[in-house]
C-alpha cells in the first residue's frame, strides 16, 4: 500500500517527517494523515514526495501504482524500439574506445553489451558474455576473479557501489539480489567490514593479469542526460583505460 510503501522510503532515507515535508513543501499534518492513510495523495503529490525522497524512476513508477496511478514514466527493455537511440549512442561509445574494453551496464550491473576488448577479457569465464553479470564474475571463484591481482580493494570497491545501489533502489530491486549473491562468495565477509584502498591513490587501477603479463586500468562511467525511462536512467557505460603494465 502506498501509507506503507512512503513510511518505509522515509526510514531509508533516514529522514523524520518533518525532514521529508520540508523537503517536499507540504505540511507535517497532510504528510502525517497520508502515512497513516486518513488522506489519499494525488498524482502530483506522489511525484512531489517521490523528488523529495530522491527516488529513481522505477521506484518512483512503484510509488505511484501503489498509491493507485499509472506509472508516469518509461520501463523499456534493452532491446525494445524505445531504446534504440540509446543503444546506438552507446554502440558509437563503445566503437569508439576500441581496443580498449568498454561495458553497457544497467543498475545491477548486468552486461547489456560490450566492445570487442571487454569481451575478450569476459570470455574467459567459459558461456559468459552479454547477458552475464559483471559482479558475479568478479567474486565468483573463477578465471575473472583469478585474474585480478588486487581483487581485495577491486571487489571492495565494486561492493561500495553495490551497496549504494542497493540503498538507492531498495531492498527488493536486481541491485540488492546481486548483493547478497556477492556476499555470499569467498572473501565477501571480510570485504563487507568496510573497504580500505591503497594510500595516496588518486584512481583505484584494476590490476589484470593475463598470460604473464599484469596491465593496470582505471575507469570511467558515462550515463545520459535528462532520462525519462527508467533503464535509460539506469544505463551506465563504463570504460578501462590503460596505465602501465609489466612482467609479472
Amino acid at each position: 500500500m502506498f501509507e506503507t510503501m512512503l513510511r518505509e522510503w522515509r526510514s531509508r532515507r533516514g529522514m523524520s517527517q518533518m525532514n521529508l515535508a520540508m523537503a517536499a513543501d507540504v505540511s507535517p499534518r497532510h504528510l502525517s494523515f497520508l502515512e497513516s492513510a486518513r488522506a489519499r495523495p494525488s498524482t502530483a503529490m506522489v511525484l512531489r514526495l517521490a523528488e523529495a525522497l530522491a527516488l529513481p524512476l522505477r521506484e518512483r513508477n512503484g510509488l505511484l501504482v501503489a498509491a493507485g496511478f499509472a506509472p508516469q514514466f518509461g520501463d523499456s527493455d534493452w532491446q525494445s524500439p524505445q531504446m534504440a537511440e540509446i543503444r546506438q549512442a552507446a554502440q558509437l561509445l563503445l566503437e569508439a574506445h576500441s581496443p580498449y574494453p568498454a561495458l553497457v551496464l544497467d543498475a545491477a550491473f548486468g552486461i547489456l553489451d560490450a566492445n570487442a576488448g571487454a569481451l575478450r577479457l569476459v570470455a574467459m569465464t567459459p558461456g559468459a558474455g552479454i547477458g552475464s553479470n559483471l559482479v558475479d564474475l568478479v567474486y565468483r571463484p573463477g578465471p575473472v576473479r583469478d585474474a585480478i591481482v588486487n581483487w581485495e580493494d577491486v571487489a571492495g570497491y565494486l561492493l561500495l557501489r553495490l551497496r549504494e545501489a542497493s540503498r538507492r533502489h531498495g531492498p527488493s530491486s536486481a541491485a540488492t539480489q546481486v548483493l547478497a549473491r556477492a556476499r555470499r562468495q569467498p572473501g565477501a565477509s571480510a570485504l563487507d567490514q568496510g573497504a580500505m584502498f591503497p594510500r595516496g591513490t588518486v584512481l583505484l587501477p584494476l590490476e589484470f593479469r593475463i598470460d604473464g603479463e599484469i596491465t593496470r586500468w582505471f575507469t570511467t562511467v558515462t550515463s545520459f542526460g535528462a532520462p525519462q525511462d527508467a533503464l535509460a536512467e539506469e544505463v551506465t557505460i563504463e570504460q578501462f583505460h590503460p596505465v602501465a603494465s609489466q612482467s609479472a
